[in-house]
């Protein structure tokens, strides 16, 4: 009797420490969805090859942050400070930054047109379509004197309060944002959009918007994984002074720090 509860403790405490083995050397997985994230993470892990890093690849970032609060990632490397703030409120969700990066300036672009002052009534002006950076993308318009916003009211498309060049703003998921140059007349696209088609906003943009701390890139985990070991070392090297030359030898004068 005695042997056999000595038998179950042994296999309770067996499974006990083969669980907390498992969840300890279990692959810290990053989900990102451009190639120059992908490169990002790359660099850091060479940095410590001990940190076990799983890169997982996105066609776009619509599920970057589902994916993250259901734990089929743990970090995910894709938005910016605004951009998450707003998903949490709008979503009632509590994802954490665990590192600032970068701001990358919002940018006008076109096929058609050599500059902003060739504007003329009608022209379509495609913008992000998430509520985050269509209102930066606004913000931006009316900065370059194309329209007038009350900053009193929730600023959206249908609440413009002036629009003295009657030109068309449409809303476009951001994914397919940089296909809509083809068709629109102007579009505005966030530095990593850019970057994703091969455009150097410093040289290619027909106008770039202003640094904005509130802009800055940000690396996101869970709210319950901010003590993680694992976490913690990643966001320190995300960080460092390495880190940062690699990005300014890919970046250049495109990219602000914090």
């Amino acid at each position: 009797m005695i042997n056999l509860k000595k038998s179950i403790f042994i296999q309770k405490i067996s499974i006990f420490f083969l669980i907390s083995f498992s969840l300890f050397s279990a692959p810290l997985k990053i989900g990102i969805s451009s190639n120059f994230n992908m490169e990002l993470v790359n660099f850091i892990m060479k940095q410590d090859e001990t940190l076990d890093i799983e890169l997982i690849k996105y066609e776009n970032d619509k599920n970057l942050n589902r994916d993250l609060l259901d734990k089929k990632i743990d970090i995910n490397i894709f938005q910016t400070l605004n951009y998450l703030n707003s998903y949490n409120k709008l979503n009632n969700t509590s994802i954490k930054s665990i590192g600032k990066t970068y701001v990358e300036p919002m940018g006008i672009y076109s096929n058609k047109r050599s500059s902003i002052k060739s504007m003329v009534a009608g022209d379509i002006i495609a913008v992000p379509n998430d509520p985050s950076n269509k209102k930066r993308a606004l913000i931006f318009l009316e900065k370059m004197g194309f329209i007038k916003l009350d900053h009193e009211i929730k600023i959206t498309i249908d609440e413009i309060l002036s629009n003295p060049f009657k030109i068309k703003i449409i809303g476009v998921d951001n994914f397919i944002l940089p296909r809509v140059l083809e068709v629109a007349d102007y579009v505005i696209l966030s530095g990593g959009a850019a970057f994703s088609i091969g455009y150097t906003p410093e040289t290619d943009s027909l106008f770039l918007e202003n640094f904005n701390k509130k802009y800055v890139n940000v690396v996101a985990t869970r709210k319950k994984m901010l003590k993680n070991k694992k976490i913690i070392r990643f966001s320190k090297l995300v960080q460092s002074k390495e880190t940062k030359l690699f990005i300014l030898e890919k970046c250049g004068n495109n990219i602000t720090f914090f």
